[in-house]
């Protein structure tokens, strides 16, 4: 069966063997979904809350040949999408309107050793670690936060690394 949909979207159903084929590939992941994950996230102070998190499981990357792991997804890159978003919406007051460096962001690595990694600014806290490892499943795993200058409030990419 075929649905309309106004304009040129034709929408289908699905059969019953691709309906219990999809549903069936969906609960093979029911085990997984506690699985420790790797990516990127910002740090709102004022909602006390982490946003703009992407992330994959990471068992399901493969190391780079530096022995790290983590998304590919830049920051500058996502927030430049956030930030067209807003323009088009006409929301010019949106925290998206200034430089991403100015929000507190992170990335979580892992290591071919399995040790985790967030790396962030020296603004971070406990508090922070905490909703980290709750959203990136990192309760149980061998996890260190390091610091560096290029997660700090006010720096991100420069020359210096290309």
């Amino acid at each position: 069966m075929n649905y309309q949909s106004g304009g040129s979207l034709s929408l289908k159903a699905m059969s019953t063997t691709e309906r219990e084929d999809v549903i069936k590939t969906m609960s093979d992941n029911f085990d997984a979904q506690e699985d420790p994950r790797v990516g990127i996230f910002w740090y709102d102070p004022e909602d006390d809350e982490l946003f703009g998190v992407t992330s994959s499981a990471a068992s399901e990357l493969s190391f780079n040949d530096r022995g790290r792991k983590t998304v590919k997804l830049l920051h500058k890159t996502w927030w430049k999408k956030q930030q067209e978003r807003a323009k088009a919406r006409g929301q010019l007051t949106s925290k998206f309107m200034k430089d991403y460096t100015q929000t507190p962001r992170g990335r979580i690595f892992q290591t071919e050793g399995g040790l985790f990694e967030v790396m962030c600014g020296s603004w971070i806290n406990e508090r922070i670690i905490e909703l980290v490892k709750d959203e990136f499943n990192l309760h149980g795993v061998q996890l260190e936060v390091k610091v560096d200058e290029h997660w700090e409030i006010g720096h991100g990419w420069s020359d210096e690394y290309f």
